[in-house]
């Protein structure tokens, strides 16, 4: 049995990963945690070939477990968390994080890392994303460095097709319509479905002829308003709408509790010194949504290779309609996302 180690593991990607690694029964899981106690955590531990790393620096990732981890590991899987760190340090510690793989020896490492829309846009402002952007630097630090033993890949994603049972869950009216009040305009956002994600992981690293050095863009499919609509509509047999709601209108909506409402840094709720901090909720989501926006039909900004994708795993899930039936989808609230850097949303919810 090979060993990993797992930056992130307790959150909704990385829990997702360490299940599907745990699953196949050919590793063991190391992952870095500051918390051998908290709920996410008990969970993981709890699976075969899983064992928590105890990480104890106060702010972003002890450096130190993680080269120890990293020691006695073939393999490292990294997901930083922007949304705790703020973008300058998320793009510091993906580079060391890297760094000291190559020191350690691991032989390929994996970076969950966002589309570099900065790059492909002439950096564009209203394009500019910080949580996309502080871990796109890290892939081209990674793609700047000479060939070594290390092998490594980049997956980039997108949101969680979950979130569409809390960030973005449609409204229930009193006449039992569901509407989707979201700020997509004719656009489309490029969900992916967690336990999807996860599976592409051992393919990676079962095919490293192919996955050594690519950035391996994924997505479940380019998801339009209208589309989340009829897809809720045919599953649930109940009436849905899409309405193109204002992208200030929702950021209030979602982030107005915040201390101080949408002008809150990203990063704030975890980060001591606000200077370090860069983009508030309400600039960063504004332009969060102006991305998909500029991606109608897979042809603008962010695009996907589905033919290659439905080749590496024939059996995924490829539309909203498909997840929505796995999940038994109906519009109700379920905790998705697992991490102290990230809002909680208002408790009158929807």
């Amino acid at each position: 049995m090979e060993t990993i180690v797992i930056v992130g593991g307790t959150g909704a990607q990385g829990s997702a990963v360490v299940q599907q690694l745990s699953d196949t029964n050919k590793f063991k899981v190391l992952v870095l945690t500051r918390s051998t106690t908290s709920p996410p955590a008990q969970e993981i531990a709890a699976l075969p070939n899983v064992e928590l790393i105890v990480g104890n620096a106060s702010f972003g990732y002890d450096l130190e477990a993680f080269y120890k981890a990293a020691q006695q590991s073939q393999y490292a899987f990294i997901n930083t968390d922007g949304f705790a760190l703020g973008e300058q340090a998320e793009t510091y510690f993906g580079i060391r994080l890297f760094e000291l793989s190559l020191r350690a020896g691991v032989k390929h490492f994996i970076y969950s890392g966002l589309d570099y829309n900065g790059k492909k846009s002439g950096y564009d402002p209203t394009l500019y994303v910080g949580h996309y952007e502080g871990k796109a630097r890290v892939q081209e630090f990674m793609r700047a460095q000479p060939n070594s033993s290390m092998a490594r890949t980049v997956i980039n994603s997108g949101p969680y097709i979950e979130m569409l049972q809390e960030l973005l869950l449609p409204e229930i009216g009193n006449d039992g319509v569901a509407r989707f009040k979201l700020p997509i305009g004719h656009g489309a956002v490029p969900f992916i479905h967690l336990d999807d994600f996860a599976r592409y992981v051992p393919w990676i690293l079962e095919h490293p002829e192919e996955s050594n050095g690519i950035i391996l863009g994924i997505a479940t499919a380019h998801v339009s308003g209208p589309e989340l609509a009829a897809a809720f509509t045919a599953v649930t047999k109940r009436q849905a709408e899409y309405i193109d709601q204002p992208n200030d209108k929702w950021i209030e909506a979602k982030f107005g509790h915040l201390p101080n409402g949408v002008n809150t840094k990203v990063g704030a709720l975890s980060v001591k010194d606000p200077k370090s901090l860069l983009m508030t909720y309400g600039e960063n989501f504004s332009n969060w949504w102006n991305l998909y926006k500029a991606s109608a039909d897979n042809k603008g900004l962010i695009q996907r290779d589905y033919g290659l994708l439905d080749r590496i795993l024939p059996d995924r899930v490829k539309s909203v309609e498909d997840w929505m039936r796995k999940v038994d989808y109906d519009g109700t609230h379920r905790s998705v996302l697992k991490s102290e850097g990230r809002v909680q949303q208002p408790p009158s919810g929807h």
